[in-house]
């Protein structure tokens, strides 16, 4: 994880530039942020913002070159760390494409219609509730308000039902890969 500020010296770029590619890759995408007390990016996922920059990211905009390094650190700490940093980001890019290849990561568009159809499918089974006037009318004029409530209570419970029903029958789980994982490189 690096901050904002962290990944525009990296990369050569300024902070907002960063910035609004990470809170355009949240919204669309659902980049793994941390963020602080008051709900601003404090870090960010690297290895999953430079994966989310390769696979979307336009490579006629692509980022600047490095600036000139700063001021030199002792040898041994600077290589060390770029050593656990490139090892990290390394590790967290197999992860998230095994993630890919196994059917755990959903891409938003996926979501998107999955929330559609189940919408969709719930409207359809509320809409039919005005056909319950009649029985309701009946149950009412037999057994008063209590009669309604009983009708009221059961028709909920048969509604239930049918959601849940629908909702099973769009739920797909994603079929199993056979494909070997990545060569680490």
């Amino acid at each position: 994880m690096m901050s904002v500020a962290e990944i525009s010296r990296r990369d050569g770029v300024s902070k907002p530039t960063v910035s609004n590619h990470v809170k355009r890759l949240v919204e669309r995408h659902g980049l793994t942020v941390e963020r602080d007390g008051q709900g601003r990016v404090a870090r960010v996922n690297v290895a999953e913002y430079d994966h989310l920059r390769g696979v979307i990211g336009d490579p006629s905009k692509a980022q600047a070159q490095r600036p000139p390094a700063p001021a030199p650190q002792p040898a041994s700490e600077s290589y060390d760390e770029a050593l656990r940093q490139k090892t990290w980001h390394q590790a967290e890019q197999l992860r998230l494409q095994m993630e890919a290849l196994k059917g755990r990561l959903v891409e938003v568009e996926q979501i998107e219609l999955a929330i559609a159809a189940i919408t969709e499918e719930i409207a359809r089974v509320i809409d039919r509730l005005p056909n319950l006037a009649d029985d309701l009318a009946a149950a009412v004029a037999r057994e008063g308000a209590h009669g309604g409530r009983v009708l009221l209570r059961g028709h909920a419970t048969k509604l239930r039902q049918e959601i849940a029903a629908a909702l099973s029958a769009l739920a797909k789980p994603p079929a199993p890969t056979d494909i070997e994982p990545p060569a680490a490189p």
